[in-house]
C-alpha cells in the first residue's frame, strides 16, 4: 500500500483503501456513495480516499457479528431444525 501524494495529502485507492479497512471493495464504494466516506471522484469510477478518512473509518466500523449479538438469545444446543416439507 503506497499512499498517493496529491495537493499535499495522502490518498488511497478504493483497492488500498480495501485493504487498509479490512471490508469489501462494495462497502468501500457504498460508504463513498453514501457519503460515510470522504473521497475525491475523479472521472466516473476512480476514487481517491484520503488516508486519514479510510483509518477513522476503520476504527469505527463493526463487525455483524458484533452488532447481532443481541440476538443470540438461546443456546445453539437447544435450537431445533426445521421441519421438511413432504415432498407429493
Amino acid at each position: 500500500m503506497t499512499p498517493q501524494k496529491i495537493e499535499g495529502g495522502e490518498y488511497l485507492t478504493v483497492r488500498e483503501a480495501v485493504d487498509l479497512m479490512g471490508c469489501t471493495e462494495g462497502w468501500v464504494r457504498m460508504l463513498l456513495g453514501t457519503g460515510k466516506l470522504q473521497g475525491r471522484r475523479f472521472g466516473e469510477r476512480v476514487w481517491l480516499i484520503p488516508i486519514e478518512a479510510a483509518r477513522e473509518a476503520r476504527d469505527n466500523l463493526s463487525t455483524r457479528s458484533v452488532g447481532k449479538n443481541h440476538l443470540a438469545k438461546r443456546p445453539v444446543s437447544k435450537r431445533t431444525k426445521a421441519a421438511k416439507k413432504k415432498k407429493k
